[in-house]
């Protein structure tokens, strides 16, 4: 004779069947989890990095970084050798990080919608006699609805610049009585030929250290070279300017701007 399950009996394979099911499902919810995450960060790490490549090389192969030093910056502005991507950009708008090569450039994305960042922010680090560094810092997050597959990460980096700015045609302020280099950070002497002293300028061999306003290694000369001679009158800035004039066939003379005796200013000849 067949006995069949009791009700006990059922309750507990039924008890130990759901308790097999809920085990399962957590298994398989958490591998689910670890590969969405996995997916997440997959995608942040490979924008990442390619967004890092670019910053990499831009910054590398830049003649100059023209960016504030010590403060940081929302956008990276780079002086380049080639007109045609003279100045680029780099900047983040509406949570994409875009590239802009020359002024009037297209504006090229270096990360896809995949991805978010924000706080991007650029900082050149001065390092003399060495090249400048700049620092990176971005947050970067998987662009996504779903808590699930939320992925963020911190970068920070830093870039050192490798060339040397160069020029190919004539230097320019960016706006009006910009110096050219000041007191605290004077420009090397200019093919060993011009020199500078605080105020003092010395030209020529042996005038790296002038203790004159100009001091001059060599001949000066004067050569209007067919310009007309000013006027030398009360009106005038030229008064104590020198003047050569060519004579021609005849005596060459040496003018000077000056008061004579009655009080008036006339080119006076000195020899």
């Amino acid at each position: 004779m067949k006995r069949g399950f009791t009700l006990i009996e059922m309750l507990i394979a039924v008890s130990i069947f759901a308790i097999i099911a809920v085990s399962f499902l957590n298994i398989l919810s958490t591998i689910t989890q670890v590969q969405v995450e996995s997916s997440s960060s997959a995608v942040v790490n490979q924008e990442s990095q390619f967004l890092l490549q670019k910053l990499q090389y831009s910054i590398e192969t830049a003649g100059l970084v023209d960016i504030p030093t010590s403060t940081p910056t929302s956008t990276l502005t780079l002086r380049m050798t080639s007109s045609s991507t003279d100045p680029t950009f780099i900047s983040l708008a509406s949570g994409t990080v875009y590239l802009q090569q020359s002024s009037g450039g297209a504006l090229q994305p270096l990360t896809s919608n995949k991805v978010s960042v924000t706080n991007l922010s650029f900082q050149r680090r001065a390092n003399p006699p060495g090249h400048d560094a700049v620092s990176i810092s971005y947050t970067i997050s998987y662009n996504t609805p779903n808590v699930a597959q939320a992925f963020t990460q911190l970068f920070q980096t830093s870039v050192v610049q490798v060339s040397a700015a160069t020029f190919d045609a004539g230097v320019y302020p960016s706006s009006a009585a910009e110096p050219l280099g000041n007191s605290s950070n004077q420009w090397s002497p200019i093919n060993s030929i011009i020199y500078s002293n605080g105020g003092n300028v010395g030209i020529g061999p042996s005038e790296n250290s002038p203790w004159q306003q100009l001091e001059v290694n060599g001949g000066v000369r004067l050569y209007p070279n067919g310009v007309s001679r000013p006027s030398c009158n009360g009106s005038s800035n030229v008064r104590g300017t020198l003047w050569f004039s060519t004579g021609g066939a005849g005596k060459d003379t040496l003018y000077l701007c000056a008061q004579d005796g009655s009080g008036a200013l006339n080119w006076q000849a000195v020899w």
